[in-house]
């Protein structure tokens, strides 16, 4: 069955699997909306390193948490304010928080 879970991980899976990953969203979710980062910059924000984050780029653009800021030089990103799953993340944290707090 791992081996199973490991070929066609869930979105979940995919999301959890790399603990750089959680970093980073964790970073996004506590950026205000629209704020830009370097690569640099954010892998400082999130605690991770630049080649984590160099590592794991394609996936937070192909999940569309962070876009491309057009013209810019050295390449900003920035944090997608209408991104749902941001918005799920949210509202997942505030649950577990409200659950740990009962």
């Amino acid at each position: 069955m791992d081996d199973l879970r490991d070929e066609y991980p869930s979105g979940w899976r995919i999301l959890v699997q790399n603990e750089s990953v959680g970093y980073i969203l964790d970073a996004l979710m506590d950026a205000l909306p629209g704020a830009e980062f370097t690569k640099s910059e954010l892998a400082t924000e999130a605690g991770v390193s630049r080649q984590s984050l160099y590592t794991h780029l394609d996936l937070l653009l192909a999940l569309e948490v962070l876009e491309p800021v057009e013209g810019s030089s050295p390449q900003r990103y920035r944090v997608n304010s209408a991104s749902e799953l941001l918005d799920l993340l949210h509202q997942v944290n505030g649950a577990i928080n409200q659950q740990l707090m009962d």
